[in-house]
C-alpha cells in the first residue's frame, strides 16, 4: 500500500474501529471475516509503524540533579529520573 499521500493516524485508527466492529457483529460469513481480520492486521502494523515514529521524534523534560530542566530524547515508559513515583500531583515541573 504505497501512497503518496499516506493516511492520517486517526483515520487508519478509525477504519481499525470499523474492522472489530463488523467481525464482532457476527454477521460477515467466514471469508469476510479472514478479510477483514487481514485488513486489521495490516492496519495494526501500519499503525505501529506510525507510533514508532512518532515516539523516536518525541523528547522529554527532565529536571536534572540541580533542578535545572534538560531534554532527553524519549525511551519509552517513565522518565530516567522518577523513580516510577508521582511525588507531588500540583508540581508542573
Amino acid at each position: 500500500m504505497a501512497e503518496n499521500n499516506p493516511r492520517k493516524f486517526e483515520d487508519e485508527l478509525a477504519d481499525l474501529e470499523g474492522i472489530v466492529s463488523q467481525i464482532d457483529s457476527g454477521e460477515l460469513s467466514l471469508e469476510e471475516s479472514i478479510s477483514a481480520f487481514e485488513r486489521g492486521v495490516a492496519l495494526v502494523r501500519s499503525l505501529n509503524q506510525k507510533l514508532d515514529e512518532v515516539e523516536r521524534r518525541v523528547e522529554v523534560l527532565i529536571r536534572d540533579s540541580r533542578g535545572e530542566l534538560k531534554r532527553s530524547p524519549y525511551q519509552g515508559g517513565l522518565a530516567p529520573d522518577s523513580g516510577g513515583e508521582d511525588k507531588d500531583d500540583d508540581e508542573v515541573f
